[in-house]
């Protein structure tokens, strides 16, 4: 070989010898790029399978740092509260939207955005980063079942021996109809679901009444359904107390229950009798550590401290009190509270806002022309419309193609520049 020829052949050889990585070697599992990736990973270091980018992304994440599988950019939202307003929808004065894409269910059966109204109580899962997008909307009825009493001037009915409270606003829907009924239109006998906040000791705050079925017109078989915290056990008598309401329990479904924890009691009423059917621990709420909450209901002092909702509320130094301060948490006051998952079924308070009301809490104000005529909880600019669902812009951008027409057709597209 030529000596020119070998020098310039050594000098290729150091060149190469000092370019980084130029001799590191792939993953032999399949890696590719960077160092230490797993197979299938790409790029980066220490990427779990199946992750893109960053570090330490958990499979199925996208982008960031250690994103939760399934979920996008940012933290994300648990909203416990009543929808105020359509237009998307409005929960504790957040708006969250709607897309194709949100899953929806109604006392733990698949829904639709149809099964959405005005005053229900709903649990809200959402993305947060930018415009808060719901991903999952869950109805949860309070009480469904017979009405045993109902008092016009107190504006009270009883159910399953729970007592309702219903705000002087509220009017009766009626099922499958644009209609409503004033409050005095109850009567025993009528079959109503009812959604609100639990005041304790079987009593409740209705937001939203629905009359499913008038007395004289009820089926020989009707639906029966009771949210509530377990008050008494006694299985020697098959029987299981839920707030104020007894009732008689096959023993088998006694046994993994306990005094103190939130159930939900399905089963039907058959020749006017409550017949249930099951006793389940009701779903927990705000279990993904580090999302934001946002929730509305009645403190109730539970063993370790206060609690709202089933949710242990952890306070400290740091927490802010708005209409009050800390001397002000009672039982049986309604607040608001806002905060972060600490544990599952912990929140973490950041604040507590005192004397609030369900329907209008921190809930942005409307123009002059497009408040109802009443202003009151049933009369807004969307009563009795669904949300509309068909609003993919923020899920797919407008994509509608050019004008390919020569420019000269159309001059003024320079006006922008």
């Amino acid at each position: 070989m030529p000596k020119a020829l070998r020098w310039w052949s050594l000098v290729l050889i150091l060149v190469l010898v000092a370019l980084p990585g130029a001799w590191a070697l792939p993953d032999p599992a399949g890696g590719i790029g960077g160092s230490g990736a797993t197979p299938d990973g790409i790029g980066g270091t220490g990427i779990h399978p199946g992750g893109i980018g960053g570090t330490g992304i958990q499979p199925g994440g996208i982008g960031g740092t250690g994103i939760q599988p399934g979920g996008i950019g940012g933290t994300g939202i648990t909203a416990l509260g009543v929808i105020q307003r359509f237009g998307s929808i409005y929960v504790n004065g957040q708006e969250y939207a709607l897309t194709p894409q949100t899953r929806y269910s109604v006392d733990g059966a698949a829904g639709t955005a149809k099964d959405l109204h005005l005053g229900d109580r709903v649990t809200v899962q959402a993305a947060a980063g930018g415009r808060a997008i719901a991903q999952e909307v869950r109805v949860d009825h309070a009480v469904i079942g017979r009405v045993t009493k109902v008092d016009a001037a107190k504006r009270q009915l009883t159910i399953l021996g729970e007592t309702i409270q219903a705000n002087e606003k509220i009017s009766i829907a009626v099922r499958d109809s644009n209609q409503s009924l004033p409050f005095k239109a109850l009567q025993a006998g009528d079959i109503v679901s009812v959604s609100g906040l639990n005041r304790g000791s079987g009593y409740w705050l209705a937001t939203a009444i629905t009359r499913l079925y008038p007395a004289d017109a009820a089926p020989a078989r009707v639906p029966l359904l009771l949210r509530g915290q377990v008050s008494a056990l006694d299985p020697g008598q098959d029987t299981l107390a839920v707030g104020a309401t007894r009732l008689r329990v096959n023993g088998a479904l006694l046994q993994p229950l306990r005094v103190g924890q939130s159930v939900v009691v399905r089963g039907t009423y058959a020749d006017g009798r409550a017949q249930v059917e099951s006793v389940t621990p009701a779903a927990l709420a705000a279990q993904d550590v580090g999302n934001q909450v946002s929730l509305v209901g009645y403190l109730d002092r539970g063993d370790n401290g206060w609690t709202s909702d089933g949710m242990a509320l952890d306070q400290n130094a740091r927490t802010i009190y708005h209409n009050g301060d800390a001397a002000d948490m009672r039982a049986g006051s309604l607040v608001a509270i806002s905060g972060q998952v600490k544990a599952p079924g912990v929140i973490a308070v950041e604040s507590v806002t005192f004397r609030v009301n369900p329907m209008d809490f921190d809930l942005p104000a409307l123009p002059q022309m497009a408040r109802g005529a009443r202003g009151d909880w049933e009369q807004s600019e969307n009563e009795g419309e669904r949300p509309e669902v068909n609003s993919p812009e923020i899920e797919r951008p407008d994509v509608e193609r050019p004008e390919v027409r020569p420019q000269v057709e159309r001059p003024e597209i320079l006006d922008g520049d």
